[in-house]
Parts: structure tokens; sequence; C-alpha cells
């Protein structure tokens, strides 16, 4: 009987283990610009919310938070933010990635890049940038020079959830039906970068309260533990 309540303990103390880790990274993420929070949540808690799943199992639910982090202004004219819907297209070495990080720079081949070095895509592909002058209009119109290069190619999903998380990079599962598109509802902000949408302050409680949990659980696993072992050594000596 006690054993079987250890076990149970024993899982209850994994979750609180990967919700602390999970917090961790995200408190590790605070300023990277683009970066999407990390949650866990308890299946039946989650399907009540009508969390988005990104994956998990049959107890606990691993979910993204895609909510719009706060638009900060840094005067760099290659930083780019999206105020509403969408993300930047970017060229990996496995394919197409996309990201809410607009943190661009210039290539010494004249290619925009993000921070990574992934060229960003436009509508006619790969941007080029070979110029001095670097315009970017509210609706992802790149001119050089006072001449339009190419336009930034947002893409917005139907369903986030079935997007793949890495880092601040999102790839989509082509059996995932992320349903892309063109997005529509959205105005880039030259000059500006979205923070991340990490609630640090609550980050911070969460951990606090996990910690004295997980304290709690070990204390009880060792109770138990020990009067398991004070009854084993009684029916030493009776027998």
């Amino acid at each position: 009987m006690q054993a079987s309540g250890i076990g149970k303990l024993a899982r209850r103390s994994l979750h609180y283990l990967d919700r602390f880790d999970t917090i961790s990274h995200n408190m590790a993420n605070v300023e990277t610009s683009g970066f999407k929070a990390r949650h866990i949540y308890p299946a039946q808690e989650a399907d009540a919310a009508n969390i988005r799943q990104s994956g998990g199992s049959a107890e606990m639910i691993y979910a993204v938070d895609y909510t719009q982090g706060s638009l900060e202004k840094t005067g760099n004219v290659f930083d780019c933010a999206i105020d509403g819907e969408g993300y930047f297209a970017v060229q990996t070495q496995g394919g197409i990635a996309y990201t809410r990080d607009g943190s661009f720079a210039v290539s010494a081949d004249n290619t925009l890049v993000t921070g990574r070095g992934d060229p960003v895509l436009g509508r006619g592909g790969i941007i080029s940038i070979d110029g001095n002058d670097v315009r970017v209009s509210s609706d992802g119109r790149v001119i050089v020079d006072g001449s339009e290069t190419d336009r930034l190619n947002i893409v917005a999903f139907e369903n986030e959830k079935a997007l793949n998380a890495q880092g601040t990079y999102f790839t989509a599962d082509p059996e995932g039906r992320v349903g892309a598109r063109d997005a529509e509802n959205y105005e880039i902000k030259q000059g500006f970068l979205e923070r991340a949408n990490v609630n640090a302050i609550q980050e911070m409680v969460e951990m606090i309260t996990i910690q004295r949990s997980l304290e709690s659980y070990q204390k009880v696993i060792q109770t138990i533990s020990e009067q398991d072992k004070m009854a084993t050594n009684r029916i030493g000596r009776l027998t």
C-alpha cells in the first residue's frame, strides 16, 4: 500500500520537475526577442480551458503561449516587429521555418538574415539588400534607395498548435494541417522588436510554489520510506 503511495508521489514529483524545467526555460529567454512562453498543465485543466496542445501525455499537456509580446523600439533600421498575426518566413538548411523574432541584419553578400544567419524570405524568395537607405513599409514592402526590392513573406496559420517550436523558430508539420496562408491582419513596425511574452513575476511565483511542493513531497516520501524500513525490521525480529 505504501509502495503504491510512494509511486504516485514520485510521479507527481516528476510532473513538478517538468514544470520547473519549463519555467526555467522561460526565464532564460525572458530577453529573447520573439520567444513564446511554454507551459505545462494537467490534462483535465487544459481541456477545460481549451488550451492549445503542442505535446504531452495522458496526464500532462505541453502548450505554447502564442499571444503577442510587447513591442520595443530599438531604432535599428533592420529590426522589424509584426503587430498582429503572422510570422516571418526564413530559409534554413532544414527547410522553411517561421519566427516572430525580427532582429535582422545584412550579411556580407547583401542578404537580409536573422540572428542565426538564415536568409529572410520575401514574396520573391531570399531578400537582397543592395543599397544604403532601407525602408520597410507597414505592409512589409522592402524599399532600398527608393526602389521596392521585395515584400516580406508574412505567413499566418489557422492551427498554430500544430507548429513545432524550436527556440524562436517554428516549423510546420506537413501532416499537422496547420492551414498556412498569407497573413492579412498585421502591421510591420520597422525599428521595433517583439519582446518575449514571458511574465517574469508570474513565472517566479510559480517557481517558488513548485519548489515548496517538491520539498513537501520529498518529506512525505522520506517519511513513508522510513516507516517501511521500521516495519521490515520489526517483521525481521518477529521471525
